[in-house]
């Protein structure tokens, strides 16, 4: 969580006492809100963003992608081993349709750095035989009996290399066979001999360790099979049977992966495996041939193997990839195999870290790293593959959830808006911001409700991050403000059956103010009276009576120094000559102040017991926008003015930050005039500290919204 200043609790305003909208009674369903973000990214034309799980960007190419595709499995084979290989020594060579005798080859050919081709069973495909002639390896290696793979074919691959062969009378010899050409090996797998699908799916884990993979039968596995001391089973019970489980528990350490489907069994070898996923390929879960020649260039790269639907990631592998940060993608088979459609989704994904938004000439560019990758125009979206709390993006350290909108402001900013959260969501962001986390549990449900209700009549509008509606830190939650945000789920406060403007300010200074001292609407709910349990934090600042040493400035050339900031208080001053420019010497272009000789607060309070008004008395020079600075006798004129405003309006001026409350007196010494007070924020509604004090002392939240509401109900919204 932010650091947040003890005294800076947001202070809600009543910008929308005078809108009829937050009188209006809100419904109870699927409400969202979006909220423009400022208060943590700042005004910046470059921001960095980072992706936790998987967004997207529709119809920009983002993600890598690339097909190892061809008009049958043929083609999708040679142009897999045309992607991975050159001139290898070895090449492997399997039936296209007798996936059973090939599901254990992956590991020996990934030994040999050799590549996985197909032939039909009785005679060498043209395509492949074209593909290994372009090869041109030293050896061969046949996978599977002359059934298999017949001595027809056997005798036209003589032409091309050394032949070699692993056969066996079953496809459980075969794997046996193959896995004693792995040598010694640490681990292995088992997986069932009956369906491709497992033993694939782990295939390139198991090649990239040096691991053979053993297959099972129906209950049964080869007791001539070499078991080293721990076991990996994939598939769950129908797969490979719990007795195949327990007879392997009596000689090695067995973990199992299973799942309730093809698509999650290999889902969760990536995930339980921990493999890296940063590039991954990508099959279709009905094909055998694609996934077999893929694998042995997956583990050759580094990258697990997911099982797809042809159009469709499958839930369990979009979840993995976007907790993985996939930003590569590697399709195996053709259009059909593989949709476009899907491929192009997969483009469409933005994941992973080193991002950054940049504006330039006008446009929003997305880089990776210092590289422009992407023009996306004056706005785009990016939206997570599935709102989720492990799918969020990171704007310059700040984590948020749900879409997430980039414009561009005034022309010079990036403004980014989180749109559409959804509500109960949104208030987990703003809870733990606008009140610490660590106060008293009475005090934070409190709090909710306060923001709910100040809040839900703005859902499915566009809201701000800042004090001047609520502080949101995005994802940014904390466990114990998200549970007080549940544990109040829907509540609000009514006055006569309408949602009341439930505002609220950091401390009151002991007595809360009525709402129409300060703004136009008088609610009854909102009323001035003492506040025994605010803590009357008290603060002081400092107006140094004179401004400009006159005596060190040449007053006959101003355009010397009139530029630089040499007002001793220049920046609580700044307010004030902005408004008195604006409402008092509009012709002036800026002001200089040169001493303040009156600070006054008037004697007549609001119920509130804060002086009603403030004037100050203040000297000047001024430069005018058409005659430029104000002369008498060839020197810089020094004028006088006098301004009375509210003391609303004064703090303002200064500063809220400045002078935090208005219930505050004015004293003087030599050189400066004191404004000293009481609290921080308008004081109208809850006090924020008051409200942990009374949790503190005991009281419930719904006795704090009694005092600080009262006359409202506890209500759903």
């Amino acid at each position: 969580m932010k650091k947040m200043k003890l005294l800076l609790l947001s202070s809600v305003t009543a910008a929308a006492i005078a809108c009829p909208a937050f009188m209006q009674s809100a419904k109870a369903a699927d409400k969202t809100i979006s909220v423009k973000l400022s208060n943590y990214v700042g005004s910046k034309s470059s921001l960095d963003v980072d992706i936790t799980g998987g967004y997207e960007i529709s119809g920009s190419r983002i993600a890598d992608t690339e097909r190892y595709g061809g008009a049958t499995r043929f083609d999708v084979a040679n142009n897999v081993a045309s992607a991975g290989w050159t001139n290898p020594t070895t090449v492997v060579i399997v039936n296209r349709d007798a996936f059973a005798d090939a599901l254990s080859a992956t590991p020996l050919a990934k030994k040999y750095d050799a590549p996985i081709l197909l032939t039909d069973a009785n005679s060498l495909t043209p395509k492949t035989e074209s593909e290994i002639a372009k090869l041109n390896p030293d050896n061969i290696l046949i996978i599977g009996g002359t059934i298999s793979v017949s001595k027809n074919v056997e005798n036209t691959l003589k032409k091309y290399g050394s032949i070699d062969r692993i056969g066996g009378a079953t496809r459980y010899e075969v794997s046996k066979n193959i896995a004693d050409r792995m040598g010694n090996y640490s681990q292995a797998v088992v997986a069932t001999g009956m369906v491709f699908t497992d033993a694939l799916s782990i295939a390139p884990y198991a090649a990239m360790n040096g691991y053979p993979i053993l297959l099972a039968g129906d209950n049964n596995i080869r007791s001539d099979y070499k078991i080293p001391s721990k076991v990996t089973i994939v598939g769950g019970p129908l797969s490979v049977s719990t007795g195949v489980e327990a007879t392997l528990k009596k000689q090695a350490t067995v973990k199992r992966i299973g799942g309730v489907s093809r698509y999650q069994v290999s889902a969760n070898i990536v995930k339980e495996l921990n493999m890296k996923a940063t590039k991954v390929f990508m099959s279709n879960g009905q094909t055998f041939a694609d996934a077999l020649t893929g694998s042995v260039l997956a583990a050759k790269q580094g990258s697990p193997l997911l099982l797809v639907e042809s159009g469709s990631l499958p839930s369990p592998v979009a979840d993995v990839v976007a907790e993985k940060g996939t930003q590569s993608f590697a399709l195996l088979g053709g259009s059909i195999s593989i949709s476009d459609s899907l491929k192009n989704n997969l483009a469409d994904t933005f994941a992973g870290t080193g991002y950054s938004v940049k504006l330039s000439g006008g446009n929003l560019v997305l880089y990776k790293n210092t590289t422009a990758i992407k023009t996306l125009g004056t706005s785009f979206t990016a939206k997570p593959k599935k709102y989720a709390t492990t799918n969020s993006i990171n704007l310059n350290g700040t984590p948020y959830l749900g879409n997430m909108k980039f414009t561009i402001e005034s022309g010079k900013y990036i403004r980014p808006i989180n749109v559409d959260i959804p509500f109960e969501d949104y208030l987990k962001g703003v809870v733990p911001h606008e009140m610490p986390a660590s106060w008293q549990k009475e005090a934070l449900k409190a709090q909710a409700v306060a923001a709910r209700t100040y809040s839900i009549s703005s859902a499915g509008k566009e809201v701000k991050d800042t004090t001047a509606f609520q502080v949101y830190g995005g994802y940014d939650w904390n466990s114990k403000t998200s549970e007080v945000v549940e544990s109040t789920k829907g509540k609000v406060l009514k006055y006569n059956g309408n949602l009341i403007t439930a505002t609220y300010s950091s401390s009151n200074g002991g007595y809360t103010e009525a709402s129409d001292e300060v703004w136009s609407s008088k609610l009854p709910y909102l009323i001035a009276k003492k506040d025994t349990y605010d803590p009357q934090i008290s603060w002081s600042l400092s107006l140094n009576k004179t401004q400009l040493d006159k005596s060190s400035l040449n007053l006959k050339s101003p355009g010397s120094w009139w530029s630089s900031k040499n007002e001793t208080n220049s920046a609580y001053l700044s307010g004030l000559k902005s408004w008195f420019i604006k409402n008092k010497y509009t012709s002036a272009e800026s002001i200089k102040i040169t001493k303040i000789s009156s600070v006054k607060f008037s004697t007549a309070k609001t119920a509130g017991q804060r002086p009603e008004t403030a004037d100050v008395t203040f000297s000047y020079f001024a430069k005018e926008k058409s005659k430029g600075y104000i002369l008498s006798n060839g020197s810089l004129s020094e004028k006088t003015a006098t301004i009375s405003v509210p003391t609303t309006q004064l703090r303002t001026m200064l500063g809220a930050s400045n002078m935090k409350s208005t219930y505050a007196s004015v004293s003087s010494n030599t050189s400066a005039f004191i404004i000293s007070g009481k609290g921080y924020g308008h004081g109208i509604g809850m006090s924020q500290y008051g409200a942990n004090a009374r949790a503190a002392a005991g009281q419930s939240y719904t006795t704090i919204l009694n005092f600080y509401y009262p006359g409202t109900t506890l209500s759903s919204y």
